[in-house]
């Protein structure tokens, strides 16, 4: 069993207001999740407006199947979402 937990450090543009903040935050929660089935949560800045920091784990019988999914999810968020990806970190 492989686990690989990432956190995503994210500016959101176009949030105008912590709820616009809220609104983009939780669809991408509710939509990965959905879609990858994998555990997404807001981690951390939940009072900044322009900034979300999200955690994510994917649990799976290879490590390259983690990486997989994990940069498919990457690269589904910042082509839906008005949102850029500046930071990603491997949690151990």
């Amino acid at each position: 069993m492989n686990v690989l937990a990432v956190e995503l450090s994210m500016r959101l543009f176009d949030s105008n207001s912590l709820k616009d903040k809220r609104s983009v935050v939780k669809s991408i929660l509710a939509k990965i999740h959905q879609r990858y089935n994998v555990s997404i949560a807001e981690v951390s800045a939940q009072d900044m407006l322009n900034q979300a920091v999200i955690g994510l784990a994917v649990v799976n019988s290879s490590r390259v199947l983690c990486q997989k999914i994990v940069d498919k999810i990457i690269e589904e968020i910042e082509s839906n979402y008005p949102v850029e990806i500046y930071q990603i970190n491997e949690i151990e």
